[in-house]
This record gives C-alpha cells, sequence and structure tokens, in this order.
C-alpha cells in the first residue's frame, strides 16, 4: 500500500512539476520574449519568403506549364510534360552525364590536394601566412576573370598550352578541342575551390590537440601512421562538410563552363556539348528560348539530384561514425 501511495503521489508531483513549466512558460515575461524573438526574425522571413521561398513555389508551378516570358497569357498546363521531354532529351542527358563526369574526377582529387596541402600549410614552414593568402585568392576571384584568364593561358600562343607540348600534347587551343574542353574546365574548377576546401582542412587541424601527436610519438607511430590512424578520423567531420560542399558547387557550375565554351562566339557547351552542364542547359533554355516552364523542370530534376546525393553523403558518413 505504501508503494502505491508513493506512486502516485509521484506522478502528481510530475504532472504538477510540468503544470507549472507551462504556465511559467506562458507568463507575460516569456510572451513578450517569444513576441520580441519573431519581431526581429521577422524582416529574416519576410525577405526569405520573398526571394527564396515564393519563387521556388512559383518556379514549381511553372515547370507544369507551357510557360514563355515572350507570351505570358498563352501559358497552359500540361502535367509531367516537361519532366518527360527532358528525361528523353539527349542534349540534357549528356549534360548529366558531363556534370556526373565533372563530379567523380572534380571533388576526390580537390579533396586529396585540398588535404594535403593543409598538413603542410598546418608545419612549421617559412612564410606559412603568405602561402595561406596565396592558395586562398583563385576563390575570392571572380570566376569569370579566371575562365577568361585561362583561356588564354590554354590557347594555341598560350603559356600553359607550350608548357604541355613538352609532355607530348598537340599545339591546338584547349577550349575548341573536344578533347581537351572538358579538362580545362576541370583543371580551372580545381584551381578556383581548392583554396577553400584548405582552409577548412587547416580549421580541422588546428582544432587536434598536440597532445594526441606527442602520445602518438611517444608510442612509437610514424608520420605515415600518424596520418592514417590520428588525423584522418578525426578530420571526418570536416572532409564530409568538404565533401557535402564540394558536390553542390560542382553540381552548380555555371560561369567557369560558359566563358570556356562561349569564347569566340561559340554556342554554351561548345564544342560538340563537351562542356555542357546541367545549370548552362537550364540558362540556355530560360533565357536563350525563353522557355520558362521546361527551364524550371530542369532546375526542380537539378534539385532532387542535389538532394538525393546530400542524403547518400549523409547517410555513409554516419553509418561510418555509428560503426
Amino acid at each position: 500500500m505504501k508503494t502505491v501511495a508513493n506512486t502516485n503521489t509521484g506522478v502528481k508531483s510530475k504532472s504538477q512539476s510540468y503544470y507549472n513549466k507551462s504556465k511559467r512558460f506562458w507568463k507575460k515575461e516569456s510572451v513578450k520574449e517569444i513576441g520580441a524573438a519573431y519581431f526581429l526574425m521577422a524582416p529574416f522571413i519576410l525577405i526569405a519568403g520573398i526571394f527564396i521561398f515564393f519563387p521556388i513555389l512559383y518556379s514549381l508551378i511553372i515547370s507544369f506549364q507551357d510557360f514563355s516570358y515572350l507570351n505570358p497569357d498563352a501559358a497552359e498546363w500540361v502535367g509531367f510534360n516537361n519532366y518527360v521531354a527532358l528525361l528523353q532529351d539527349s542534349t540534357f542527358i549528356n549534360a548529366i552525364k558531363n556534370t556526373v563526369m565533372l563530379l567523380a574526377i572534380v571533388v576526390p582529387i580537390q579533396t586529396m590536394i585540398a588535404l594535403i596541402l593543409a598538413a603542410v600549410l598546418n608545419s612549421k614552414i617559412r612564410a606559412r601566412t603568405f602561402f595561406r593568402t596565396v592558395y586562398y585568392l583563385p576563390y575570392i576571384t571572380s570566376p569569370i576573370a579566371v575562365g577568361a584568364v585561362m583561356v588564354y593561358m590554354f590557347n594555341r600562343d598560350g603559356v600553359m598550352t607550350q608548357f604541355m607540348t613538352l609532355f607530348g600534347m598537340d599545339n591546338v587551343a584547349w577550349y575548341a578541342d573536344g578533347r581537351y574542353a572538358f579538362y580545362l574546365i576541370v583543371f580551372i574548377i580545381i584551381w578556383t575551390q581548392i583554396g577553400f576546401y584548405t582552409v577548412l582542412y587547416l580549421s580541422g587541424l588546428q582544432s587536434i590537440s598536440d597532445d594526441i601527436y606527442e602520445a602518438a610519438k611517444i608510442d612509437g607511430a610514424n608520420k605515415v601512421q600518424v596520418f592514417f590512424k590520428i588525423t584522418a578520423p578525426l578530420l571526418k567531420p570536416t572532409t564530409f562538410l568538404v565533401l557535402f560542399m564540394g558536390v553542390i558547387a560542382t553540381l552548380q557550375i555555371f560561369e567557369q563552363p560558359y566563358v570556356v565554351s562561349t569564347t569566340g562566339g561559340a554556342l554554351p557547351g561548345s564544342p560538340s556539348e563537351s562542356t555542357l552542364t546541367m545549370v548552362m542547359y537550364l540558362y540556355t533554355q530560360a533565357f536563350t528560348y525563353f522557355d520558362m516552364g521546361y527551364a524550371s523542370a530542369a532546375a526542380f530534376i537539378i534539385f532532387i539530384m542535389i538532394f538525393t546525393l546530400t542524403l547518400v553523403q549523409y547517410w555513409y558518413f554516419e553509418k561510418r561514425e555509428r560503426s
């Protein structure tokens, strides 16, 4: 009987405690604080609604329409026809292939190089601050400017083209040759983005305590063992961030391929669609042919791809972390 009485009392006290907390939460002071918080957030919510959420919703709606800004009054509902046409469009399929190839080449290479550069810059070398700044400069430089400079460097008389001929490469303008244009874009993207990911890895390396490395040296671990057994595992969160951002940035790449492919007045994606990316295809449909319904459908397919790859990355790293 005593046990039951104590249990009931405990239940009542917990209920009473919850009631008291709820009552305190809805006090005038709490309501004022909540109101003040929403008031301060209101400008951001309003701006986000106007410039982010409304355009997304509007794009989703017109992706199911035959809609052109040249004649918006003639828009008509076509359902999933735009999506079906996209998946049957050989040009769009080729743009997907090119983008996936960029993804498969660029992300692993820039991740490995960024990690190596960060490890070197984190060591005790002279002029570390200078080199950190130099590596970061390409990332904050205009992508259009970078693309234009690279086009000149890889022209027939360009410095890089002449250098590559020493290794048996043809003396051609890389941007105009279907064999080399794609790899020119790969080089430009890696060179542009690698500084940012190096900085991310540097911040991750500097968060690792020196005591861990000293303990490893006392245990007789060499530099290779320290890197693979200590540094790499502790950098998993940073690596996930680098891969996550690298995948999104590569899938959304536009400026560099556009500059390279349109040099000399050529069509976007030239030569022979070897440099055509998904975003460039979207841009062409929207602002060359003004087919906004078709372009919006392409935008949401790109969004689904990015969202799916992000989930896969998260699931993989989460599984590795648990194991």
